[in-house]
């Protein structure tokens, strides 16, 4: 919601850059890069964080160490980031339809 948002909050903008000669893939690769890289560093993020604690809470209450979780948790981790990027990714076809002439015209 918030890529899109974000594109259609800076429709003159990229209007303005795509009149001045900026292709619409260098605009896409803008909006995907600003929405995929905080993506992909927050789940990376929190997946440290989160062993890092599990490992430290094992150790101290349980004197138990932490064993790598299975497959599964990997799939399921590498589907959730597979549905987020390619909700960005569905976002990408509006910019082409925002950023047209009339809209650096019109506003």
């Amino acid at each position: 919601m918030s890529v899109a948002a974000g594109i259609s909050d800076r429709r003159r903008p990229f209007s303005l850059l795509r009149l001045t000669g900026v292709p619409l893939r260098m605009l896409r690769r803008v909006v995907a890069l600003e929405s995929a890289v905080p993506l992909l560093a927050v789940a990376v993020l929190a997946s440290v964080t989160g062993f890092g604690a599990a490992q430290l809470f094992l150790r101290a209450q349980m004197d138990y160490t932490l064993s790598p979780p299975g497959w599964s948790f990997y799939a399921l981790a590498a589907t959730g980031l597979a549905v987020s990027l390619a909700i960005i990714a569905s976002t990408l076809p509006l910019l082409e339809r925002v950023t047209g002439p009339e809209t650096a015209r019109n506003e």
